[in-house]
């Protein structure tokens, strides 16, 4: 039987009774892709989840960037103020 002659609506029982055989041998191909599948999944929320957390740390750094300025505004100044010191006067 050639497959480039096979028309679904023509098969004989024996015929599809065989292709139902080989496809129910093809189980742990089917196994083989599923796990593929799931191992994919799990490289892309890898990467979706460092995305995320490169994405979050970005905003915040243009948020804080944002405040900055705005404080900066209503000094008066045209600067970004110094963050304040940690040291106690003395």
């Amino acid at each position: 039987m050639i497959a480039r002659h096979l028309d679904p609506g023509r098969l004989t029982e024996t015929q599809v009774d065989s292709i139902l055989l080989f496809a129910r041998g093809l189980s742990p191909v089917k196994e083989r892709i599923e796990l593929n599948k799931r191992q994919q999944h799990a490289d892309d929320l890898l990467e979706l989840n460092r995305n995320r957390k490169i994405l979050v740390r970005d905003s915040g750094k243009k948020l804080q960037t944002t405040i900055e300025r705005q404080r900066a505004s209503c000094d008066g100044r045209g600067d970004v103020p110094a963050p304040p010191s940690k040291r106690q006067p003395s």
